[in-house]
């Protein structure tokens, strides 16, 4: 069916991700909600995954071609879900057992090393616990969750399915 060809798939899961950096923006230069580290460091595996998107829906994959872009789509989807999930679970900790205040992502990345980076932002802040904004009760990270989670399904679904 022509709604579903793979070309045509993969367009519209970028514009998914272009909608989602919209709403992102908003958020943050409209509404003044500050992403934490964690939040910038989904926003970069979404963007890492928007350019496979858009190498899907540029091209006319074959098996290789279906097998890069889908897989490496499938890895990074995998790897947001896993931050967002982080956060998610952050979120949901008791306030005593909350992560103590931190510090910008720009002003680690200046003074540690990468790997510290790494760590820091993993284990959270305080930022990344407060819930700001929700939707339908459920929070940003939450959407994230849920998006990351379906583009890794999407992105095997491409992966697998045969060429037209």
């Amino acid at each position: 069916m022509t709604l579903f060809k793979p070309r045509l798939m993969y367009a519209y899961a970028f514009m998914s991700i272009v909608a989602m950096f919209f709403i992102a923006m908003y958020l943050q230069f409209v509404k003044g909600i500050n992403p934490c580290p964690l939040c910038i460091v989904q926003r970069i595996a979404l963007a890492f995954l928007a350019v496979f998107f858009f190498l899907g829906m540029l091209f006319q994959l074959k098996k290789f071609g279906r097998f890069f872009v889908g897989g490496f789509a499938f890895i990074i989807s995998a790897a947001g879900a896993t931050l967002a999930g982080r956060q998610v679970w952050l979120q949901h900790l008791p306030p005593n057992k909350s992560a103590e205040c931190g510090v910008s992502l720009q002003y680690m990345l200046q003074v540690l090393p990468l790997d510290q980076v790494l760590k820091k932002v993993l284990q959270g802040t305080a930022d990344c616990s407060q819930l700001e904004w929700t939707l339908f009760g459920f929070s940003l990270a939450e959407w994230t969750l849920f998006w990351f989670v379906i583009f890794a399904l999407f992105a095997l679904w491409q992966t697998c399915r045969r060429s037209e």
